[in-house]
Parts: C-alpha cells; structure tokens; sequence
C-alpha cells in the first residue's frame, strides 16, 4: 500500500501581507491549511512545516545578482527606479513589502520539500507555491522565485528524470515552459484563457513537449471534461512520467474576481483525480485565485481527492467561522453565499463543447 500525501506549509503566511490590498497579500493559504485542519480526518502527522530556501538553493535558476537585489529590497523596504527596470521588483504588479521575498523563499522551500518526499514515493500538496510567471532573472506576475522549476529541477537531481507539468491556471505557465522547452524530459502543458497577459502560450510544440491550450473566456465543465480526455490524459499515458506536477491556479473557476473563466471546482477535482492515475505520484502546488471564498475551497478539495476522501461531505462545525475570521482580514473581501460555508463543492457548470475548443482537440490529438 502506497504512503499518504503529506501536505507542506509554514507559519509565515499566517503572519504577512495582511494590510496589503495587493493579490499576493490576500489570505488563501493560511485559511486553506486551517480548513484542511479542521477535517474531521485529517492526521496532523500528514503536515510538513517546511523551511525557507536559503538564496544558494534559489540561485540554482535564478540570477545571483537578481536575487541578492530582491532580498535587498525587502530589507531596505524599498526598490531603485534601476532595479525596477532590470529586475522588475517594485512595481504594481511585484511590489515589496514586509516579508514578502522571504515568503517567496519559503514557497521555494516547500518546494524543495516536496522533491524530498515525492523522491520517497509520497505524493504532495503545497498550496503556497505556484509561481510560473517568475524568470530567472525577474519578478513578474506576482511572482517572485520560480519554486515550480526549482522543485522540478530538484526531482530529476532525484532521479526523477520524465516530469510532466500541468497547469490548469487561468494564466499561462510561461516561465515554466521557458524553463524546460528544451529537455526533452519535461513535457508541460497549459491550458490558460486566450487572450490575456502574459499574451504567451499560443501556440504549441509537439516535438520539444509543449503543449499550449488557450480557451475562450466562459470555458465550461464539460470543455475542460474533454480536454482531458482527448488531449490531457493521452499525451501523458504516451510520455509516461515518472511525476506528474499540476499548477492548480484557481483563477479558472467562475467565481474568480479576475478572469473570465467558467469553470466549477468539482471539476478541478475530477482532473487532478485523473491525473492521479497517470504517474505513481502527484505534486500539486497553488498559483493564482482572487476570490478568497472560491479559492480556499478547492485547495481544500484538492487535498481531499490526494486522500480519496469525500469532498462532498458537509463542512465541520466552527470550519465556517474560521474561514470567515481569516479571510476577513482582508479589508476588500465582500460576504460570501451562505452555501461556500457548508460544503467544500460549488455547483457543476456544465455547457456546450464550443467551436474553439472542437479545433484544439483536432489540432492535439
């Protein structure tokens, strides 16, 4: 019998970025691993507090200078209009505030981490990293440190040498599959809304392993149902990967403040359950998601899937109230339905398999 997943966390999200109206301060992960919590099943043996990656792991992808100038800023609380420019550290979109290089250092621990058990044959949840935007030498899209690429590196350093990547986030994983486009040992697919920053992952490569999915705003249950099958799950049966990675960016569902994606986290649930069935291990990170109410939900739901327990059951007592105490602190989250407080499950939203998508699947299979 297999060993159960364990799921990766630490204390510092519990305790930065509060104050902040900026996404990366919105409280996700600290509520997530407070509800995961508070499940009637959940063994607290399964919780791994990890540790921060000191800057030598993080220059492993990242540029020295870069990172020596992004630990810098966080220091001095501020960013040159220089380093701005060159490194993209400061700006509206990546902006410094107290603890947050060090936050993107302990997503690059938990990353590490996770390379350490999946190494072990245990599958993982890290629902505090997910950063697919970040370069080797610039912050970008909130993020940071590319913890994805440096735990995948640290898989093949493993032995884990075939990766596959998926990314379901409503954004494309670019610097990701910049990262691998040419090891043939690591197949990355994306599915992403077209359209949108960062305007890549339009086109795919099927003789590098990249696989690029872009779809139309509104995209529905019974798409993405398709693509799986059609597309998702028989290129991974034919690449078989010793590890399957998923980015479960939760911006794709169609509560997300964001985007304009439709789906239901239910079926965020059946495509991890049948990624499961595709490598002997599964690492799912978090990513993007700015509806606080949507995404806690389905990163919690995810965790029940990794343990083939029933996310459908009613929410425990008092789980209600401490997900309203945590994600309240964020002075822009409105009420949530009353029926986010009782059951880990959105409603399905199905739909017509559109034209666009008909002609992705012809393309890629």
């Amino acid at each position: 019998m297999s060993s159960p997943p364990v799921l990766v966390g630490n204390q510092i999200y519990t305790r930065t970025g509060f104050g902040s109206e900026h996404p990366l301060a919105m409280p996700k992960t600290a509520p997530t691993l407070a509800l995961i919590k508070s499940l009637d099943w959940f063994d607290p043996a399964s919780y791994i507090e990890c540790r921060e990656a000191i800057p030598r792991r993080i220059k492993e992808f990242h540029d020295s200078a870069y990172v020596d100038a992004a630990f810098d800023a966080e220091t001095s609380q501020k960013a040159s209009r220089e380093v701005r420019l060159q490194y993209g550290l400061g700006t509206s979109d990546n902006p410094i505030f107290p603890n947050v290089i060090h936050r993107a250092a302990v997503a690059c621990g938990a990353a590490l981490t996770a390379a350490d058990y999946i190494a072990k044959g245990i599958s993982v949840h890290s629902p505090l990293g997910g950063a697919h935007h970040s370069e080797p030498a610039r912050a970008s899209g909130f993020g940071y440190f590319n913890d994805i690429v440096l735990g995948i590196l640290k898989l093949q350093e493993a032995g884990l040498n075939r990766i596959a990547y998926v990314d379901l986030d409503a954004h494309h994983g670019n610097a990701v599959e910049d990262a691998f486009t040419f090891n043939r040992n690591v197949l990355t697919i994306s599915i992403h809304q077209e359209n949108c920053w960062p305007h890549t992952g339009i086109e795919s490569d099927l003789d590098y392993g990249v696989i690029n999915i872009p779809v139309p705003a509104g995209f529905n249950d019974t798409e993405l149902s398709l693509l799986m099958e059609e597309v998702v799950l028989p290129k991974l049966g034919k690449f078989r990967p010793d590890v399957v990675v998923v980015q479960a960016g939760s911006d794709s569902l169609e509560a997300d403040l964001m985007m304009d994606l439709g789906l239901s986290n239910g079926a965020y649930f059946d495509a991890i359950k049948s990624l499961q069935g595709t490598a002997d291990r599964i690492w799912v990170t978090g990513g993007g998601g700015y509806n606080p109410w949507a995404v806690v939900p389905c990163w919690a739901g995810i965790w029940c899937v990794l343990n083939n327990k029933d996310y459908t059951a009613p929410l425990p007592l008092g789980a209600a109230q401490t997900l309203t105490d945590l994600i309240k602190r964020w002075p822009t989250v409105s009420e949530p339905p009353v029926d986010w407080l009782t059951s880990l499950l959105d409603a399905p939203r199905p739909g017509p398999i559109r034209n666009a998508i008909k002609e992705q699947v012809k393309f890629l299979t």
